[in-house]
């Protein structure tokens, strides 16, 4: 198989001589080299990302936070808009009520009073009436009476 010891195959040994520091040198350039060529700016690229993927959410959380509490207040503005014009809506209905019942007493006072007055003016006329008839009738017993009188006399 190859020069090396018996026991492990060739293909698995790694020999250490003098150009294992050349090796070393390359692959620790490389790897600065990388790391500032392809790591670094990559790592940049990904925080930016997730800077503005994160800003993004948590501008987007703020503003959802603000039109959710700008609802409410506008919820709240609604009941409030809402329960004054029910209060308006009664104190209107009470007013209105109070002028009907005003209405109704004042037309209820000027129908009694009305109908008084007709009582009053039916009752001066009968009784002129009656004060007539007894006159007239006491003037007709007067005519019969004399004619009575004159008749037999």
């Amino acid at each position: 198989m190859g020069n090396g010891p018996k026991c492990c195959p060739s293909f698995l040994m790694i020999s250490l001589d003098s150009s294992i520091i050349p090796a070393i040198l390359i692959f620790l350039t490389l790897v600065v080299a990388l790391n500032k060529l392809l790591f670094q700016p990559l790592l940049r690229v990904q925080a930016e990302r997730e800077s503005r993927t994160t800003g993004l959410m948590a501008q987007t959380r703020k503003r959802l936070d603000h039109h959710l509490e700008l609802f409410n207040q506008y919820q709240t503005a609604i009941k409030s808009c809402r329960m004054e014009g029910y209060r308006r809506q009664e104190q209107v209905r009470a007013e209105a009520l109070k002028r009907r019942a005003e209405t109704l007493a004042q037309a209820r006072m000027n129908a009694e009073k009305l109908t008084q007055e007709s009582r009053d003016s039916i009752q001066a006329q009968v009784q002129a009436a009656k004060a007539k008839l007894d006159s007239d009738a006491r003037e007709i017993a007067g005519g019969i009476a004399a004619s009575i009188l004159r008749g037999t006399a």
